[in-house]
């Protein structure tokens, strides 16, 4: 599967359950910058190393429907990331730690969509056009922490 062939896939998956324990989240937050910064330069890397495979499940129409079926089957898909990292930031926002009006959901999207962009920039039009992971990762992080605070 797409997350046994991605270098990448463990040290998000990591970055996504950090933080879960109280005093971690006392300290930084879940939803802290750190904790953004990190899951956003593995999110980066991840889509990075995942693009040129999962594209070519959009080629083929019946490969994509069996890679789906497969990923179903499982209780795998996409959605996990999104979800996590959505879950952490309900935890912050059920402690106090975020503006009572954040959508977590949509909080968690804006980030992992900008590292989803970034890495589509950088197949499509190559690494001169797109920031390096270490300045983006705590740019982006920075920017959706100070949306949601």
């Amino acid at each position: 599967m797409l997350l046994e062939r991605t270098p990448n896939a463990g040290p998000l998956m990591a970055a996504l359950q950090a933080g879960a324990g109280e005093r971690a989240a006392a300290e930084d937050g879940a939803g802290g910058e750190e904790g953004l910064a990190a899951i956003a330069r593995h999110a980066s890397l991840f889509y990075a190393d995942a693009m040129p495979m999962t594209a070519s499940f959009f080629a083929v129409p019946a490969l994509l429907t069996r890679q789906r079926e497969g990923v179903q089957e499982i209780g795998a898909g996409p959605h996990l990331v999104l979800d996590a990292l959505a879950g952490r930031l309900w935890r912050e926002l059920d402690a106090g730690r975020l503006r009572p009006d954040v959508d977590p959901r949509a909080a968690a999207a804006l980030l992992l969509g900008a590292c989803f962009q970034r890495a589509f920039f950088l197949h499509f039009s190559g690494a001169h056009v797109v920031q390096p992971v270490e300045e983006f990762a705590p740019a982006v992080a920075r920017t959706v922490r100070a949306a949601i605070r």
